[in-house]
């Protein structure tokens, strides 16, 4: 029976392709808007195709990281997080630059908050796709416990992420010639690097452990 279900979590399915293509589409998506708060301008018709480009190499991707995992058997799972990191990543740097840009701000401990809240949104955003789609927990019996265990992960992440960011955009600084809101997003992705090892582990091996 063990090996039935490992053989089923190798199988590529359309949804997995349409699931990461869905993780692309939403990176692709909002990427523009970083470009924007970063003083890179571009029009609606490059927007549209990145948001297509990213949407074909994510499902691609997807489909490579089956391939290989032929030879490494959790690739496959590993590709699939990667996507929704990928998106997470979307999401959180997305929501941080909106709200560097409404705010007018980007350092101190405003800059600390914002990271919090978009943070937030992209946990909820990645406890979703990890659970009905990496990680394939659809039959939990006790919900509440896995989504407990899932915060506890997810606010280790986030501390390390903040500390991780903060310590950049507050003691480190803009680096050379980068400006305040182009540095403020080089640290959200660093920190973000950084903290995807760290929940991976914790949600295979303990939260969405079979």
């Amino acid at each position: 029976m063990a090996k039935t279900k490992t053989d089923q979590l190798q199988k590529l399915t359309s949804r997995d392709i349409i699931f990461g293509a869905i993780n692309g589409l939403i990176f692709g998506a909002l990427l523009p808007i970083v470009l924007k708060n970063m003083n890179i301008q571009m029009s609606a018709s490059k927007g549209v195709v990145i948001a297509i480009a990213f949407t074909v190499l994510a499902a691609v991707g997807v489909y490579i990281g089956y391939l290989l995992s032929r030879y490494i058997r959790i690739f496959f799972q590993i590709t699939k997080f990667g996507a929704v990191g990928a998106a997470n990543f979307a999401v959180d740097i997305g929501i941080l630059n909106l709200l560097i840009f409404l705010s007018g701000t980007a350092v101190g401990v405003a800059y600390i908050a914002f990271k919090v809240i978009s943070f937030t949104f992209a946990v909820t955003n990645s406890y979703i796709w990890n659970k009905i789609w990496t990680f394939k927990k659809v039959d939990s019996k006790d919900t509440s416990k896995e989504f407990m265990q899932f915060i506890m992960v997810s606010v280790i992440g986030l501390i390390l992420n903040a500390v991780v960011a903060g310590f950049l955009v507050i003691v480190v600084g803009p680096m050379g010639e980068i400006k305040v809101k182009t540095w403020a997003s080089v640290s959200a992705a660093i920190a973000s690097i950084c903290v995807m090892a760290w929940n991976f582990v914790g949600y295979k091996f303990w939260v969405f452990k079979k």
